[in-house]
């Protein structure tokens, strides 16, 4: 018997609720946790939940599988977050060029390792451990996790731990179970696929979610940050992201028997060539978290780096996700995105369209980004006047309205946060 690798010295447990503890193999044991003691009845694995704790530690944990002990040591109790999807949260703090690097032993962070070792060998496993927030290995924690795990610590005083379970290139279906995948349904959706699916292996049978996710399911978490889309942006699959996103939501929510909350992260500027659609990926983004509840979207942000597809700001992306936990499960007042469209009305003058999260709302100068045509798709000369939540556009033959319509939005729609604007296509 032993336990699953994510269960190592310097470990974050999540508070307030049972703390799953699981493992391989066959037999007897037991585990003495903060005064408690659970026992194992184990046959081909197992799976036993701890009793709830508060917030606190360092701690120790006895384990004993078949008469050999394991003491775990410096475990804290907080709150738990997984970092999911491909590179640009992969990207680590060193890759960075504004993510603080604040030695704090209050943050911990654990990267799974399994990895992809081609066709012949499909896995290979890198030992790793949970590691405290030092100088030595900060640089390799996710920078949108460990940045977001500052603003957490310090708002919180609570022990923060970031679960980094992510590889560059993959796709939504990459990271949901095979038996969604394989459905008519879901491959009709994906029948044109963007060049990734092909270029790399990885993304083929499910890779990352029978290797990587499997295998730290169901560690306790608070919730899931999640940043991917970028290959799936071919547009013939990008149209149907909202529905390959909700899938893998739903299917994640399975695995953990619970309603974890998703903290989307809007897909950066980027100037691609025309035939891959990152606008319709950043709508479906939105599109999710209007529909599926517990659902928050942080909307992208412009870098100065349409060139680079790993911009290397990330700070305000993790200050976003940030304010998303503090708002969503801890009842403060955070603002966490920019203004998203919420209705759009047909004027004697042309259209007025009111937004969400748009205390505040200004053009950071003159309108740029924003297009009006009529019918028959003619562009019109318009005004735009921000009246509170609203944006009134003058344009009496307007039939569409777009803002930030493009692989590299150049819009400057943003609230009194200083977040931009999700991008919009309007037909009316």
């Amino acid at each position: 018997m032993k336990l699953a690798a994510i269960f190592t010295d310097h470990m974050v447990l999540q508070r307030h609720t049972p703390i799953a503890l699981f493992g391989d193999g066959s037999g007897h044991g037991r585990v003495e946790f903060c005064g408690t003691v659970t026992d194992i009845q184990a046959e081909d694995g197992f799976l036993v939940y701890l009793p709830a704790q508060e917030a606190g530690g360092p701690y120790e944990m006895t384990v004993t599988l078949n008469g050999e002990t394991t003491v775990l040591t410096d475990i804290l109790i907080g709150d738990v977050y997984l970092a999911g999807g491909q590179s640009n949260m992969a990207m680590r703090v060193e890759e960075t060029v504004d993510i603080p690097r604040t030695p704090n032993s209050r943050i911990r962070h654990y990267t799974e390792g399994h990895y992809y070792w081609g066709q012949s060998e499909p896995a290979r496993y890198a030992p790793q451990h949970w590691q405290p927030a030092t100088d030595e290995y900060i640089k390799d924690f996710t920078a949108i996790g460990f940045g977001m795990a500052q603003i957490l610590q310090a708002e919180l005083d609570v022990p923060i731990g970031i679960l980094s379970c992510n590889i560059g290139a993959t796709r939504v279906d990459a990271w949901t179970a095979p038996e969604i995948v394989n459905s008519p349904e879901y491959q009709a959706m994906i029948a044109q696929r963007h060049p990734d699916w092909t270029n790399y292996d990885i993304n083929q049978n499910s890779w990352p979610y029978v290797n990587r996710l499997l295998y730290i399911v169901p560690y306790t978490v608070a919730g899931v940050l999640w940043y991917q889309g970028e290959s799936n942006r071919l547009e013939a699959e990008a149209v149907h992201y909202h529905t390959l996103l909700t899938r893998l939501i739903e299917n994640w929510r399975d695995l953990w028997q619970a309603q974890l909350p998703f903290y989307i992260v809007q897909i950066a500027p980027f100037a691609d060539s025309a035939d891959n659609d990152w606008p319709h990926i950043r709508q479906r983004q939105e599109w999710v978290t209007k529909e599926v509840p517990g659902t928050y979207l942080c909307t992208l942000v412009h870098t100065g780096e349409t060139d680079n597809i790993h911009p290397t700001k990330k700070l305000t992306l993790a200050t976003e996700v940030a304010n998303a936990v503090l708002t969503a499960a801890f009842g403060y007042d955070r603002e966490y995105c920019g203004p998203v469209y919420d209705t759009a009305e047909k004027t004697a003058e042309g259209v007025r369209i009111t937004f969400t999260h748009a205390d505040g709302l200004h053009f950071d100068g003159e309108p740029a980004d924003l297009q009006v045509y009529d019918a028959a798709g003619t562009t019109l000369s318009y005004t735009a006047t921000v009246d509170g939540n609203a944006l009134a556009i003058a344009a009496p033959d307007a039939a569409r309205v777009t803002l930030g319509w493009q692989n590299a939005p150049t819009h400057n729609l943003y609230n009194a946060a200083g977040f931009l604007a999700s991008p919009f296509f309007i037909e009316l």
